[in-house]
């Protein structure tokens, strides 16, 4: 019997959903949370998205501005309503060319809908998630019949997505970041990543820290991708996103870590110091958790490698 696109990409929503359901109900049983070692990060969460056990909390549903890590949601709703197909190719329009970071996005590009993906988490490229959000929101409007605007279309369903994530006090007003009424709080966003970091059609993207990819159109190149994220490639790390406004002092980061025994772990730190201290918090919380939680300190995984620097992929 075989499955189409379609009744997969629902049934590993609905898969999602449900492990998110599970997420929240076990804050209830869980043994209690501890409290971080000491960082500068205004809020911490750290969650085992395997078993849904809060590991470390501060001030976790304080809300903040969330910037760039709204592109874990943009990239997760482009896996599910793309049926995962992500070869589609999209030609690039001058309303696809926004401020702030970009991927290297040029009028009348053709880019693949993966090549974009690369483009938003590497190195979080603002034109690529328009670029993203204007495609499937204009393939979900025809599915429906519907008219409108195809980018407010994918804005309603981030939403909705990460409400059925349990992300209840997350909002969103763009595919990338930069509108001030996106906000969420450490526990949502951990919520949202023990969903994105465990979702094997987006694994792929955070495992090598450098891409070259292929452009076609009437300016055809070939451009490199050097992640902006300094612990993307590295064996232990499965995935990871910044949310950044330099200007405001504002730092995040949140970082999916395959523990020793296997687990996935999501530690998020909302409103650190700096932009190093964002990474030096997360690394306080890695190193802390195998002696805090000993059961986390199981042998290594099978897959695992002597190699610990960042990977290049062609």
């Amino acid at each position: 019997m075989s499955i189409g696109r379609g009744t997969l990409s629902a049934l590993l929503f609905r898969a999602g959903v449900i492990a998110a359901a599970v997420l929240v109900h076990c804050h209830a049983f869980a043994q209690e949370a501890l409290a971080p070692p000491p960082v500068t990060a205004s809020s911490v969460y750290v969650v085992n998205a395997e078993t849904g056990q809060p590991l470390y909390r501060k001030n976790e549903d304080k809300i903040f501005r969330i910037l760039s890590i709204t592109k874990l949601i943009t990239a997760y709703v482009l896996v599910q309503r793309m049926d995962g197909e992500l070869s589609d190719a999209v030609t690039i329009t001058q309303g696809d060319l926004t401020s702030g970071s970009t991927a290297g996005l040029s009028k009348g590009d053709v880019w693949t809908l993966r090549d974009l993906l690369y483009g938003m988490l590497l190195v979080s490229g603002n034109d690529a998630a328009i670029a993203i959000a204007d495609n499937v929101g204009r393939a979900m409007l025809s599915r429906e019949k519907k008219k409108g605007s195809p980018t407010k279309r994918f804005v309603q369903e981030m939403q909705s997505t990460a409400a059925a994530l349990g992300a209840s006090h997350t909002r969103f007003a763009d595919p990338y970041g930069l509108s001030p009424s996106n906000v969420s709080t450490a526990r949502d966003v951990g919520l949202i990543g023990s969903t994105v970091f465990r979702d094997p059609r987006l694994l792929p993207c955070w495992q090598c820290a450098r891409r070259r990819l292929a452009i076609g159109g009437p300016n055809a190149r070939s451009i490199p991708l050097v992640s902006t994220i300094e612990m993307i490639g590295q064996d232990d790390i499965v995935g990871a996103k910044t949310g950044s406004h330099f200007s405001k002092n504002i730092y995040h980061l949140v970082v999916g870590w395959r523990a020793p025994n296997g687990q996935t772990i999501v530690a998020v730190v909302l409103g650190s110091a700096s932009d190093p201290s964002r990474y030096d918090d997360v690394r306080a919380i890695l190193a802390a958790l195998p002696r805090d939680f000993p059961d986390l300190a199981g042998p290594a995984t099978a897959t695992a490698s002597a190699h610990s620097g960042p990977r290049t992929c062609q």
